[in-house]
């Protein structure tokens, strides 16, 4: 199923101005934008694709914001309702955001399988503490 044309623009027009902002480290204000463009989703919104990337967003502008709790949250829910283990970049943050937690031992099951998906350079960006925990299942 397809967004209306109308709303997918407006989505994208905030998510745009969302991601030219996450980039420019202004997560907050990033943060703002991609919720601007989540709340435009129409219910149920586990029915659309964009939801997918948009909760990823928001779940990174958090992490950035070092609120692991609801960065963990965002990514949390796209592991159960989107089931995103799949993605890569939805393992890794997930696991450093269980790691951030304190649930070390299912934050190195995420972290490796994100290494067995993409490699090192996925960890590239990273603290080196997200590689070093799975450093001894390699």
């Amino acid at each position: 199923m397809e967004l209306e044309t109308n709303i997918y623009e407006k989505i994208k027009e905030y998510s745009a101005e969302g991601e030219t902002l996450f980039f420019d480290g202004r997560f907050s204000e990033a943060l703002t934008e991609y919720n601007k463009a989540f709340d435009l989703i129409p219910e149920p919104k586990h029915r659309w694709e964009a939801s997918v990337w948009l909760i990823a967003a928001i779940g990174d502008c958090y992490f950035w914001l070092k609120d692991f709790a609801a960065s963990l949250e965002y990514f949390r829910k796209l592991m159960a309702e989107y089931e995103e283990y799949g993605n890569p970049f939805t393992r890794l943050r997930y696991g450093e955001c269980l790691y951030e937690t304190g649930n070390e031992q299912l934050a190195k099951e995420h972290l490796l399988a994100a290494y067995s998906m993409e490699g090192r350079e996925l960890f590239e960006e990273c603290d080196v503490k997200y590689l070093r925990i799975i450093s001894d299942l390699l």
